[in-house]
């Protein structure tokens, strides 16, 4: 094959490489986490040009000069890790939040509300977060492993019906995180209104096309860069299983 050839042929595998990583919110956001792994993994998110860098809202000031001009959209979350809070403190945390420079939101739900049946409270809950985002993504976690099938059904209903953009497995710090079960049944269960998201658990690249085709269309994760090598390093037929899932992110 000629150079220019071969040339052309690694940036369109570069460039699959990079649409692959829109998948992705990379994500640092452990209690223990410190500014040189966060630039670290701003780095690593603006090189790869994942979909967003993730990151604990006391860091939120700090990695938003890290990511600025990089086409990486900066994530916090709200109500994390529990969710308990009350609608009026997860409102003040959203606004806070995109007042430093947030531009995505990964809320924790309101499990008791959900399990009391209290539909008001959880609705609420979100709308006053999707209200503070004005447009901006919101996704929503369940922590499935605490619910039932009926109650991880219902809670994606009713999140949908709130007006989030992403409905979530886990935060990843509980003991369970994605099933493929899971992902399927809360496709089905928001019946298109919002996306599904999947976090915790995922490790091998096979799983995230496994998790596509479940219905998953974002993915949280520490692994970000292992996982856009391992595309890299697919056989091109094996790569283009992903075609369908990663056209529409090209832009």
């Amino acid at each position: 094959m000629p150079i220019s050839e071969v040339s052309q042929a690694a940036a369109a595998k570069s460039a699959k490489a990079a649409t692959f990583a829109k998948l992705f919110d990379h994500s640092v956001i452990r209690p223990d986490v410190t500014r040189q792994e966060v630039a670290a993994a701003a780095e690593a998110a603006a090189r790869l040009r994942t979909a967003t860098l993730t990151v604990q809202p006391h860091y939120i000031g700090f990695a938003a000069s890290l990511v600025k001009g990089t086409g990486v959209l900066l994530g916090t979350v709200v109500g994390f890790p529990h969710g308990n809070e009350t609608p009026a403190m997860k409102e003040y945390q959203a606004k806070t939040v995109l007042d430093l420079g947030a531009e995505e939101i990964d809320m924790v739900m309101n499990i008791p509300a959900l399990k009391n049946g209290e539909k008001g409270v959880f609705l609420a809950d979100i709308q006053c977060v999707v209200r503070a985002a004005d447009g901006r993504i919101v996704k929503v976690i369940l922590e499935n492993c605490y619910l039932t099938q009926e109650e991880k059904r219902r809670a994606c209903q009713w999140i949908a019906e709130a007006g989030a953009h992403f409905v979530k497995t886990a935060t990843a710090y509980a003991p369970g995180g994605a099933t493929l079960e899971d992902v399927r049944l809360m496709y089905e269960a928001v019946a298109g209104r919002c996306q599904v998201k999947a976090a915790g658990g995922v490790r091998q690249i096979g799983e995230v096309l496994d998790y596509l085709r479940a219905g998953a269309r974002r993915f949280g994760s520490t692994r970000t860069e292992q996982f856009v090598q391992a595309f890299r390093a697919l056989p091109q037929p094996e790569r283009e299983q992903f075609g369908d899932f990663i056209a529409d992110l090209a832009a």
